[in-house]
């Protein structure tokens, strides 16, 4: 089951739940106690060692691993 990340409505507190395919846009109870809550989009990099030991993003073509290659996210 994958993990999506979430936002309360009312504190903005971000929020990770685990949950199906089928009810990922469903609202996710705040752990705070609030009801209302919605998905929010997950960021993440994706890194890995070259052949010499240092990091590089997983894929060796630059970027952060979220823009396909070609940063545009400025995380590069």
């Amino acid at each position: 089951m994958p993990v999506y990340e979430y936002v309360c409505d009312r504190c903005e507190t971000k929020f990770e739940a685990l949950r199906s395919v089928s009810h990922m846009d469903e609202p996710a109870p705040c752990p705070k106690g609030h009801g209302s809550s919605h998905r929010v989009m997950s960021r993440f990099a994706a890194l890995t060692k070259d052949e010499y030991g240092a990091v590089e993003p997983a894929g060796g073509m630059g970027g952060c691993g979220g823009c396909a290659g070609g940063c545009t996210c400025g995380a590069n």
